[in-house]
Order: C-alpha cells, then structure tokens, then sequence
C-alpha cells in the first residue's frame, strides 16, 4: 500500500515541482547553528539577498567564533543579538508583530539552551528523540511561528515530522486524509527515492509550494 502512495504521490508531485527544484534547496548551515537561527529568522519574512547581507556581515563581524554555541546568542541578550547583526538589520522588526528580530533570536536560543540544545548536533538529536519539547520551546518565542521554525529547522539541516499544511498537502494528493505524520514522513522518503532526490529537498520544494499558493 506504501508503495501504491509513493506511485501515486510521485506522479502528482510531477507534475507541481518545478524544473530545478532538486538544486533549488540551500545547503543551510549544519555546523553553525548560530547562523541556521539567525538566517532562518530572517528568510521567513525576507528575500534571500538580505538573509545573505545578515548571514554575510556576521560571519565577517565573528570570524573568531565557529557559530555553533547558542549560549553565545543566549548570553548576549536581545541588545547583544542586535549588535551581531549589524547597523542595517539590528533593528528590523517582525513582519505584523512589534518585536525586534533580533529578540525573536535571542528568545530562541536562550529557549533552546534551556532544553540543553547549543549545537547543531544536539539539536538534530533533540528534534528526533524529543520534538514535542523542542516545537514547544521554539514556538513559544513570541515572534516566531511555524513558518520560521521551519526554516530555521531546514537551515540547520533538522528533520521535521510533516505536520500542518505540508501533511495536509500529501494527504490530499493521495486523497488519504487518515494518514499521520509517521506514514506521511515515510511515504515522503520512498517518493523522494522515486526522484532520486534526498527527501529534505523533496519536503523544502513543497513546502515553497504552499507558500507560493498562500503568497
């Protein structure tokens, strides 16, 4: 029956993905969990060129640091954060909320932290054994929803379970609305190895579907 799905999910989806797409998906920053949040904060709500310009005077202001210790942003402080991100960005606030960016950032690696998450590693290890407690932590960061976590997640290479719009979205292709997340998550790998395609760029491209549509 898996089997039967991933047919028929990939010769729907083929017919939605866009040439390119397999290339499309940024490579993120596994290492640097640092700039994952940041960046990921930023893409949300902004085109990739300033996500770039933020990313880019970071790594030119600490190129003493390696990036990946969360307790830097933690310690910091929302001021601290501001100052990280430079004149230009330090004071940009989140679309439709009025808080900085940048406390939006220093609010979820002090949240993180505080679940004994500071690495890369140790965040890609959390969101498997414990998701529930890391969503929690994240999500109740004021400023930041699920389309950010998200990003922050694909940009430091976390694998989310397909929950929300992107379940909704196989469920609907597959005209199977009882399908959970475990069935989904597993039928978005066997589709990803029918395109041959690593199944974190298979989720990023429909993930850009839905929001080209809600766009």
């Amino acid at each position: 029956m898996t089997d039967t799905r991933s047919r028929v999910l990939y010769e729907r989806l083929s017919e939605l993905l866009p040439a390119g797409w397999r290339d499309a998906a940024p490579w993120g920053y596994p290492h640097q969990v640092e700039l994952a949040l940041i960046a990921g904060v930023f893409r949300a709500q902004t085109p990739q060129a300033n996500t770039d310009a933020v990313v880019d005077f970071v790594m030119r202001s600490r190129s003493h640091s390696l990036l990946d210790d969360l307790a830097e942003l933690s310690d910091a402080g929302a001021d601290g954060v501001a100052t990280v991100l430079g004149p230009v960005y330090g004071d940009s606030n989140v679309l439709g909320v009025p808080v900085l960016r940048a406390a939006v950032i220093h609010g979820a690696a002090a949240a993180l932290v505080a679940e004994g998450v500071r690495s890369g590693e140790q965040l890609r290890t959390a969101a498997i054994e414990r998701p529930d407690a890391v969503e929690t932590a994240v999500l109740g960061v004021r400023g930041l929803g699920r389309v950010t976590w998200e990003w922050v997640a694909f940009l430091a290479q976390v694998k989310l379970r397909p929950e929300g719009d992107l379940q909704r979205f196989v469920q609907r292709l597959v005209d199977d609305e009882s399908l959970t997340s475990d069935e989904t998550s597993e039928l978005l790998r066997l589709t990803a190895r029918r395109f041959a395609a690593d199944e974190r760029d298979l989720a990023h491209a429909m993930r850009e579907i839905l929001r080209a549509k809600a766009a």
